[in-house]
C-alpha cells in the first residue's frame, strides 16, 4: 500500500509519500503565498525521489484544516483532482490531528494550536469522549488553559502527569499569552512543529486507509473553521453601511 499525502493547511506546503514501513519520501518548504506553484513540483520531486509512478497510489491524502483559506484551497483541489484522475479514494485529517500525531507519547496532554489569521487560533483541547475543534481568540484558549489547570489541582494530577505541550504557529504567536494562563507553564514546542508535519498526515493516513476509513473525493470539503475572509467583509461593509 502506498499513499500520497499533501499538506498545505498552515505555513507549510509538504508533499509525502509512505508505505505500511512508513515514510519513504517527503519534501517541504514554506513559500509565502505560493503554494500553487511549490506544491504541484514536490508531488513530482517526491514520486521522483521515492522511485514511484502515480499509477502506483493506492490512495491520496489530505490535511482538510482548519489554517489558511488559500493553502486550504490549493491542497485540497489538487488531492481531488489527482484522486479523480488515477480513480483513488481519498483521506483526510484535520491539521490539529496531524500536529498531535506528529509528537511522541507520554509527554502529558498535548493541544495543537493552528493560527487563523485575523486575531484567532483554532486549537484542540484534550476531552473525552472526543475532542472539539475550538476556533476563537487567544484569550480564550488561555483561558481554557487556565481551567485545565484548575481541574488538575482540584483532582490532584498537578503532579506526576507530565507537562501540557502547545504546538503549533498560533502557540508561537501567542506564546506569551499562554505561558502565563496556567501553573506550571506549559511547555512549547519548537519551529520543527510549528506546521503539521506531511509525514505524520501519510502515516496516519496509512492506519486510516487499513480500516477503510476513506472517501470519494468528489465528498472532500475544505474544513475552514469560520465564514471566508471575504464574506466577513461583506458583512462588516454591511453592517456600516447600515449604521450609516
Amino acid at each position: 500500500m502506498r499513499i500520497l499525502a499533501i499538506e498545505t493547511a498552515t505555513i507549510e506546503v509538504g508533499v509525502a509519500v509512505a508505505d505500511e514501513t512508513g515514510p519513504l519520501a517527503s519534501v517541504t518548504a514554506r513559500p509565502g503565498r505560493r503554494q500553487a506553484e511549490t506544491l504541484h513540483p514536490a508531488i513530482a520531486d517526491v514520486c521522483r525521489i521515492a522511485m514511484i509512478t502515480p499509477a502506483e497510489l493506492d490512495a491520496i491524502a489530505v490535511d482538510i484544516g482548519p489554517g489558511l483559506f488559500t493553502g486550504l484551497r490549493v491542497g485540497v483541489a489538487a488531492a481531488k483532482a489527482l484522486a479523480g484522475a488515477l480513480g483513488l479514494p481519498v483521506v483526510t485529517a484535520t491539521s490539529l490531528e496531524v500536529l498531535k500525531a506528529a509528537c511522541p507519547s507520554g509527554l502529558g496532554a498535548v493541544i495543537p494550536v493552528i493560527d487563523m489569521r485575523r486575531g484567532e487560533v483554532a486549537w484542540l483541547m484534550p476531552a473525552r469522549p472526543a475532542p472539539d475543534v475550538r476556533v476563537g481568540a487567544p484569550a480564550e484558549l488561555a483561558t481554557e488553559l487556565a481551567e485545565l489547570a484548575e481541574l488538575a489541582g482540584l483532582a490532584g494530577l498537578a503532579e506526576g502527569v507530565g507537562p501540557v505541550l502547545l504546538v503549533g504557529d498560533g502557540a508561537l504567536r501567542h506564546r506569551e499569552l499562554l505561558e502565563r494562563a496556567m501553573v506550571p507553564a506549559p511547555v512549547f514546542g519548537g519551529t520543527a512543529l510549528a506546521a503539521p508535519p506531511v509525514a505524520s498526515l501519510a502515516v496516519l493516513a496509512i492506519a486510516a486507509t487499513k480500516d477503510g476509513r476513506c472517501c470519494d473525493p468528489a465528498s472532500v470539503r475544505p474544513f475552514y473553521g469560520r465564514e471566508a475572509d471575504a464574506r466577513i467583509n461583506w458583512s462588516s461593509r454591511e453592517g456600516r453601511e447600515a449604521v450609516s
